[in-house]
Parts: structure tokens; C-alpha cells; sequence
């Protein structure tokens, strides 16, 4: 783990749910899709992937509110009780649903922390979003192994082993 996010926290705006991030993120996405930028209510969404038991819960509870989404496998959103304001989300992901959290880059203290490594479905990006030339970008979804570090897959790869399901050969977006 990176001195920087060593200790990393987080919350929402009224300051009931404050979180600390336990390690660096598996990734961080930015997201371009329709369905997060009507789910924000802006150009895209910033979710950094932490395996569940490296968030630390300091203060509060969330209430998680399952949604629709794109994969037709739903999502959760864990929001604060009292402003609403979301603080990250849980995807199935091939059956990690529960293992991995999709924390809102936004609801750090300090979000320069995470910057994206990857923007994802960017053929329905805003057309004047406009991508530095060196950040990797794919038109929807990308393909695990040639897109995370290394130490990310041996992550991913011992979360499916702990739960005991076959890492799936195809994206969770296939």
C-alpha cells in the first residue's frame, strides 16, 4: 500500500457514515456509461474497486438500496441514511457481489488519490469530455487481464478462490 492511501477516509456530506480505505485500489474506473451519468446526475462515475473487507466502517451505518443496471444483474448502492449521498456501490461481478466495493472517488476526503487508470464505455462519453492522451480508454468494457496490475489479478483471483467459484473467462459486461 502507498504511504498516500495508507489510511485513506472518506464519507458523506453530513458526516453520519465515515469510512477508511484499509489498501490501494484492485482499479479505479471512470465510467461513461448512460446509465451512470443518469444515476449521478453528471458526465460519469468515479468508482475505485477495494475488496469489501479493506473498507473500514469509523461511523454510521448505510442503507443499501438495490437498483437496476446495465448487466441485468443489479447493483447496491450503500447510501447515508440522513443526506442520501452514496458512498459506494456493489456489483455482481461474477458472483462478488459482496467482496468488492465500488467506492465513490468523490466521497474520499482527499479523491486526487484515485485518479482513474481506466475510462470505460466511452462511445457514450459526453462529447466535450475531452480524455488526457495518455489515460487508457476503451470504447466499453476491457478485458481483465491485459487491463489491471498484476497484484490486482492475484487480488481478484483470491476472492473468487475464497469464494469458491471459477474466475469467469469473459467480462462481467459480455
Amino acid at each position: 500500500m502507498t504511504d498516500k492511501i495508507k489510511g485513506c477516509e472518506g464519507g458523506c456530506t453530513c458526516g453520519h457514515v465515515r469510512y477508511r480505505v484499509k489498501s490501494d485500489p484492485l482499479i479505479v474506473h471512470c465510467c461513461h456509461c448512460r446509465w451512470c451519468q443518469r444515476q449521478t446526475g453528471t458526465a460519469f462515475a468515479l468508482n475505485a474497486l477495494i475488496e469489501a473487507d479493506r473498507v473500514e466502517v469509523l461511523a454510521g451505518e448505510v442503507e443499501e438500496i438495490a437498483t437496476a443496471s446495465p448487466s441485468g444483474k443489479g447493483q447496491t448502492i450503500a447510501r447515508c441514511p440522513s443526506c442520501k449521498v452514496a458512498v459506494w456501490s456493489n456489483y455482481d461481478m461474477g458472483g462478488l457481489k459482496d467482496r468488492i466495493r465500488f467506492i465513490r472517488v468523490g466521497s474520499l476526503d482527499n479523491p486526487d488519490l484515485m485518479p482513474p487508470d481506466v475510462h470505460i464505455f466511452t462511445s457514450t462519453k459526453q462529447p466535450w469530455v475531452v480524455l488526457p492522451p495518455d489515460d487508457q480508454a476503451v470504447s466499453v468494457f476491457y478485458d481483465y487481464e491485459t487491463t489491471w496490475p498484476a497484484e490486482s489479478l492475484a487480488r481478484r483471483a483470491a476472492l473468487f478462490e475464497a469464494a469458491g467459484i471459477e474466475i469467469p473467462k469473459s467480462s462481467m459486461y459480455k
